[in-house]
């Protein structure tokens, strides 16, 4: 017993030994932000922190310092310390010592340091857009002249308490590094390094899909009495956090120890729903980083959300009316999007170039005191009534207005009816006149204020401006419901028309949009015609100024029964299994409610017509929108029957994946027949993995159907 009881003694005491010596060798820890390559805010006293054992002194040597800087670690076992930088310049080395180990960092620059935040659009990297095809060759090639931009990408992760560290590290700026980091933040930077010559240091910290209350201090957000929607409310997925202040915690809160000059965000659309609470929410969450760093009133520049076809109207202008009211906190800026979004039915727009260079115009002109630099489009301050028009007056148009139009000018006017008809608009100078034969006495203006108008006004720097309104009136965002249903006795298709808008009626027409005097929905709508179905909500008298529009078509398979020899997602479920046979055709929005997809797996559908008829024709749609990682089928197939044994292939088409298809396109698949038929096979083989072009590349297809037409 007692020699086991030495040899347990002498066990114990070379495991703690062993112990002791690992920790006097690796007790001395920096965090992932203070590395080799790394940017230090130039002319500032910054940070250098770490963690060692309790009352361990730390040195800190650096190449621009003529004595080493101490620190002594305290009983929870960190440190800190400031040191002074110079103006720009470098490479420099850094050590940092402690009792027993010494680490050297290599490659250090002095210069300025900002954090890029946000979501999907901020965290998309050039080989997720595309690459570098996008652009022209000289913007490839001039990468190897910025290698003092130096690029700091946060790894994703969550925390329910404030975290002390974060993953990443920093590397130098070459064709490779930048391909795999966030576009606009690269654009930002290497124009800032170019313009002032000094190196730049770019933390991104963003994740796709991201509302903004994750990146905002829950304990800020219980403090503001607005805010307590984000409480109730959450505006996550099985693809990001939706819970306030869990990105703040491990994301922001471990870089508040580096000194920075300022932050650029671009974020908005997973806040499109909530745009009256996002002013509040966005001025909480830079007033709480501002606070917690502790640098001041520190600059932060925002992107304008751009137009994006949103399953509800209205819902990203008034966000983007949101973010231009975000402008009244102190030291912000905003780069207005609205020219250069590309494909509304994209909402990630490619042209990250301009994004990152009219943000770095803002820090030019704002921060860095360079003013003969454009940075702003015009921005709507006032508006007076003189007859039968309204003067509209801008800041920022000092160099003149133009309006520049392909088709309409988004200009509208409306009088006390609210009903707002196209304007004629003349430029007065640094102001706008609109007015219509329509209206008499108008009350209201209103510039690019849908979800999808692109810009039309400029400055004369050639800067859109951001869309905005004049009145302050009611706006439905909610949009109204088309179902189909089958009359369990006669078997014929109906529609139904709904909403969850409060208090509201539904005017509908064929063929033309609804005005007061077209029919208000109380009934089912028999189906039958092929012809475009209108309908808009009315509340307290008023007509909304959008539309909804859907292309009925008069199908002979519309409520016939459905077999599924493959599943369907539960995302994009449309109508059931009446989805399919609904005769309500898709829009090119694979958000709109009447696209049934298929994720990875193949589409293999059989269609019982009740009875034999005789046809001309049967067609199916396909969509394809590349950009959200859906491909047309790899190859359909249509076969016919009478009995449901035997079946008749009536033709096949094959797509390729190979090549991007650059916009939202729907496919028509259409093939003649020849015999009678009652039973319709369709299958559909999907591309199976996204291909290696792709942003995606590995990750599951999606495949979108819709109306199975019998002609």
């Amino acid at each position: 017993m007692y020699r086991k009881n030495i040899f347990l003694l002498v066990g114990l005491f070379v495991t703690f030994g062993l112990l002791g010596h690992f920790q006097a060798n690796a007790a001395l820890k920096l965090p992932a932000l203070i590395g080799n390559n790394m940017v230090l805010q130039q002319n500032a006293t910054i940070n250098i922190w770490g963690w060692a054992d309790e009352g361990e002194a730390i040195s800190i040597k650096a190449g621009w310092l003529q004595t080493a800087v101490f620190a002594t670690t305290s009983a929870d076992g960190k440190w800190k310390t400031s040191i002074k930088t110079p103006s720009a310049g470098g490479p420099y080395k850094m050590e940092i010592a402690g009792r027993d180990h010494t680490i050297t960092i290599e490659n250090v620059l002095i210069g300025e340091v900002w954090v890029c935040s946000g979501q999907s659009n901020m965290e998309f990297t050039m080989r997720g857009l595309g690459g570098w095809a996008l652009y022209p060759k000289e913007i490839r090639e001039d990468v190897k002249n910025f290698t003092n931009v130096r690029l700091f990408t946060v790894k994703r992760d969550t925390s329910a308490i404030p975290l002390a560290n974060c993953k990443g590290n920093w590397s130098v700026a070459d064709t490779n590094t930048v391909n795999d980091f966030s576009a606009t933040a690269w654009f930002y930077g290497s124009y800032l390094s170019k313009k002032l010559g000094v190196p730049v240091g770019l933390i991104v910290s963003a994740w796709g899909g991201t509302p903004a209350e994750v990146w905002t201090p829950v304990e800020n957000i219980k403090s503001e009495p607005d805010l307590g929607f984000y409480l109730n409310h959450f505006n996550g997925s099985q693809w990001w956090p939706g819970t306030p202040g869990v990105l703040y915690n491990a994301m922001i809160h471990p870089l508040l120890n580096y000194t920075i000059k300022g932050a650029i965000w671009y974020q908005g659309e997973s806040n499109a729903k909530d745009a009256r609470f996002y002013p509040t929410l966005m001025n909480t969450l830079i007033s709480s980083w501002r606070k917690n760093w502790g640098l001041g009133e520190f600059p932060f520049y925002f992107v304008q959300i751009a137009p994006f076809n949103y399953g509800e109207p209205y819902t990203g202008a008034l966000l983007r009316e949101a973010q231009l009211k975000c402008l009244t906190t102190a030291n912000t800026g905003m780069a207005v999007t609205m020219d250069i979004a590309g494909d509304v039915n994209d909402i990630h727009p490619k042209n990250k170039l301009d994004v990152g260079k009219r943000l770095a115009n803002w820090a030019l002109n704002n921060t860095y005191g360079i003013k003969e630099v454009g940075f702003s489009g015009p921005i709507y301050t006032e508006m007076k009534i003189s007859g039968s028009s309204i003067s509209v007056s801008f800041q920022y148009a000092e160099s003149g207005l133009k309006i520049e139009k392909t088709g309409q000018n988004n200009f509208s006017i409306a009088g006390a009816d609210r009903v707002f008809y196209p304007a004629t608009v003349k430029v007065q100078g640094e102001k706008l006149v609109v007015s219509s034969p329509k209206v008499k006495q108008p009350k209201a203006v209103r510039y690019g204020f849908t979800n999808t108008s692109v810009a039309t006004l400029f400055n004369g720097a050639g800067l859109p401006a951001s869309s905005f309104r004049t009145d302050a009136w009611d706006v439905i965002t909610e949009t109204i419901d088309l179902k189909a249903f089958i009359n369990p006795d006669s078997k014929t298709v109906s529609y139904q028309l709904s909403t969850k808008a409060r208090e509201t009626d539904i005017y509908y027409e064929f063929g033309k949009k609804p005005n007061k005097k077209s029919q208000i929905f109380r009934s089912e709508i028999p189906a039958g015609k092929s012809e475009a179905l209108f309908a808009s909500v009315s509340r307290d008298g008023y007509l909304s100024e959008i539309s909804q529009q859907w292309n009925i078509v008069n199908n002979k398979a519309a409520g016939a029964e459905l077999t599924y020899n493959s599943n369907f997602s539960d995302y994009y479920p449309a109508n059931g299994k009446l989805a399919l046979v609904d005769g309500i055709l898709a829009t090119d929005n694979f958000q709109d409610g009447s696209w049934q997809g298929f994720e990875g797996n193949d589409m293999d559908v059989i269609v019982d017509l009740g009875k034999a008829v005789l046809a001309k024709s049967i067609s199916c749609n396909f969509l394809s929108a590349n950009h959200s990682w859906i491909f047309l089928p790899k190859k359909v197939g249509i076969q016919v029957s009478e009995d449901g044994k035997t079946y008749t292939n009536i033709g096949e088409s094959s797509f390729s994946a190979e090549k991007e298809i650059q916009s939202a396109v729907i496919q028509k698949v259409s093939f003649p027949v020849k015999s009678k038929l009652r039973f319709i096979k369709v299958t559909a083989l999907n591309q199976g993995d996204c291909p290696k072009w792709h942003q995606g590349a590995g990750n599951k297809c999606w495949l979108f159907v819709d109306e199975i037409v019998v002609e």
